[in-house]
């Protein structure tokens, strides 16, 4: 899994060639944006109307700056592709929405730490068209486990340095406010002799925290056209990484036809490769061709064949002689069968005849 200054890294490669097409892209985002909010003045019916265009118009722009991150140069047009499935993704857009907003009643902290939970919904919902909203939220949440503050100290190392002109801004208003107080503090006080004496300085400070207030907009505007593309890839690259280190938590969750030993070259954190589910065949033990103590061979079923060649019967056969380095000595031997006696017995009346 990379690091933060990874990701950092991979996203300035990601923008390299594709500034142009970022920057353009997040202002006409936020240019239609800010048009389509005109219609909230109208009560009800036009906020209603906003969220509708909103979320699945937010969704296309998320998956036009993953596309960015993939080196996928898409077009402009590609903002308004969460169109295509509309119902699904505004579905999607407002139980992210809803589920955010109740848990920002428990006070901000838990709606703030949701939504990274939820951050991975909408460009899930682009790698897996089937996938449905409700479960690609829970999918969001489970990767996310764990990698939540990761996710926002990424964020945080982009926008720090928008805390500088704030600060900046905060600082003029104070001064402002306290010049304005003290001249006013002067003249109703009982030494108004000294100071109708000295010149009212209050004015300049105003135009001073006018002109500072403004210096310091353009400041942020600045920032937020070079910092912004920025976070979009960064999150995109993050997601991507969070892909390829988690995986997937949708679909079956049986485990049986998986193995846990990963092959050497897998690369990928996590990996369960299936396996074959046929089983093995076993080797069958070997079967005797004589089931008699002291037999001299056995045959394996594989190897022998299937029909055993006829003996040929015009030659007789001639007797086999014991071989005298039988494994199986006379003492340890078994008896043999009755039929077997009786030819002995014959054999030896031959001899004595």
């Amino acid at each position: 899994m990379m690091s933060i200054s990874e990701v950092r890294k991979m996203t300035k490669q990601s923008l390299k060639g594709n500034w142009g097409l970022a920057i353009g892209g997040m202002a006409l985002a936020y240019v239609i944006l800010m048009a389509v909010s005109m219609i909230n003045f109208i009560p009800v019916l036009g906020t209603i109307a906003y969220y509708v265009f909103a979320g699945p118009f937010m969704i296309g722009a998320t998956w036009f700056f993953l596309a960015i991150s993939r080196q996928e140069k898409p077009e402009i047009g590609y903002l308004f592709s969460g169109f295509k499935t509309f119902g699904r993704n505004l579905l999607a857009a407002v139980l992210v929405f809803i589920f955010t907003f109740l848990w920002s009643l428990l006070f901000l902290i838990p709606g703030i730490i949701k939504s990274f939970s939820y951050s991975q919904t909408f460009m899930i919902l682009r790698d897996d068209p089937n996938i449905s909203p409700l479960d690609a939220i829970t999918e969001s949440r489970h990767r996310m486990n764990g990698h939540k503050g990761r996710l926002f100290g990424l964020v945080l190392s982009y926008v720090w340095v928008f805390f500088i002109p704030v600060i900046i801004m905060m600082v003029l208003g104070i001064i402002a406010m306290a010049t304005t107080a003290m001249f006013d503090y002067g003249y109703n006080s009982y030494s108004y002799d000294y100071y109708s004496n000295v010149p009212d300085m209050s004015p300049v400070f105003a135009i001073v925290f006018i002109l500072g207030y403004f210096l310091m907009l353009a400041v942020l505007f600045g920032l937020a056209i070079w910092i912004y593309p920025q976070v979009l890839v960064a999150c995109a690259v993050f997601y991507d990484d969070l892909y390829a280190s988690t995986g997937t938590f949708g679909g079956d969750t049986d485990t049986a036809g998986y193995t846990t030993t990963v092959p050497e070259d897998d690369t990928t954190f996590g990996a369960i490769p299936p396996v074959d589910p046929t089983p093995v065949d076993e080797p069958e033990a070997p079967h005797f061709e004589n089931k008699t103590w002291g037999a001299d061979h056995m045959v394996d079923p594989v190897a022998a064949p299937d029909a055993e060649p006829e003996a040929d019967v015009s030659t007789p056969a001639t007797p086999t002689e014991e071989t005298p380095d039988d494994t199986i000595s006379e003492a340890v031997r078994p008896s043999q069968p009755a039929d077997h006696e009786e030819t002995t017995e014959q054999k030896n009346d031959d001899e004595q005849k």
